[in-house]
């Protein structure tokens, strides 16, 4: 009796085309790539049952099932490390985390309660509290059944957890591009000079960043934005003078209202005080300063998913009937 790859050595020696027995009958369960998937996030085979509310051999006897089907080893056991995937785990990760979300997009368009369960997004750490609770209130009110969850994460990695299919859409700015991702701008953002109002420039219509040059910059620092920041300043031919760099908004601000230097930001809250009771003033940038746009991300050349459909239309409503000037800037 001749198995399936005797025939198809035969077959290619002769020029015919080959049969695929992995394409045709694959023999890998949409069990093994949930078990798959959920250990590889975990790092661990007991976390992953305990998620999936099944035994931990069965989650190991599935991971092992599967290694012997791909034929490689998807993870490297440790004893005190737990699980790590190999490079042949790290390249089917993403394509079982795709696989899975497509069938789940595929049950959801002949579901007449596709708008119900989990659906996984990000948003940029620093938007995050300006629009996340009137997204909550109205996915609350227009899609009861959905429970969403939200990372925040900066804006390159959420770009990685939608390439790496850990999430199906994000708010973020526009501050790096990639051409495995969409952006949809909804809010233009220019750029400001943060200031004490005490400073003796916090009364003016607009500031040069020139003339800032030689004063102490508090930078927000968080990957994607510090570039942008610094550029505004290096575009136009000034080097400023980075005296700290913080990773947290409010704590930019905070230092700024309390006369420890200046800072350039574009998000401008809805009033002027900080966490520690002081107001900052916020100026406009006299030079053309690119600006940011908060806009959603999703991946290139895919549809959304029926709950990902639902959550961009939530926040372009709340984003684009939101005053697109913000609180008014300093004048």
């Amino acid at each position: 009796m001749q198995t399936a790859c005797n025939i198809n050595e035969m077959k290619r020696q002769h020029g015919l085309r080959t049969v695929a027995p992995m394409l045709t009958n694959p023999g890998i369960s949409v069990a093994q790539l949930v078990y798959f998937v959920s250990a590889a996030e975990h790092g661990s085979m007991t976390a992953a049952a305990e998620e999936l509310y099944v035994a931990q051999s069965a989650v190991s006897t599935s991971v092992a099932q599967l290694e012997k089907r791909v034929g490689t080893t998807l993870f490297l056991r440790h004893r005190s490390k737990g699980l790590e995937l190999t490079a042949d785990g790290r390249e089917l990760l993403v394509r079982a985390r795709r696989i899975l979300s497509e069938l789940r997009d595929a049950v959801d368009a002949v579901n007449p309660d596709a708008l119900r369960g989990h659906l996984e997004t990000a948003c940029f750490t620093t938007l995050a509290p300006f629009y996340l609770p009137q997204i909550w209130a109205r996915l609350a009110e227009e899609y009861p059944g959905m429970r969403t969850n939200a990372v925040e994460l900066t804006c390159p990695d959420a770009l990685e957890a939608l390439k790496e299919r850990r999430i199906d859409i994000a708010l973020v700015y526009d501050v790096t591009t990639d051409p495995a991702v969409t952006f949809e701008p909804l809010q233009e953002r220019p750029a400001y000079v943060g200031l004490s109002v005490d400073h003796p420039l916090a009364g003016r219509s607009e500031i040069s960043l020139r003339e800032m040059a030689g004063e102490p910059l508090i930078l927000l620092n968080l990957p994607g934005s510090r570039e942008y920041f610094l550029h505004a300043f290096t575009s136009h031919g000034v080097t400023p003078t980075v005296a700290c760099e913080f990773q947290s908004f409010e704590t930019v601000r905070g230092m700024v209202a309390a006369g420890h230097g200046y800072t350039v930001l574009n998000q401008v809250p809805h009033h002027d005080y900080t966490y520690s009771g002081l107001p900052i003033a916020a100026v406009p940038v006299a030079e053309q300063v690119r600006p940011l746009n908060v806009s959603l991300a999703y991946r290139a050349g895919e549809g959304l998913t029926a709950k990902a459909r639902a959550f961009a239309g939530v926040c372009r409503a709340v984003i684009r009937d939101a005053d697109p000037r913000g609180p008014d800037l300093q004048s």
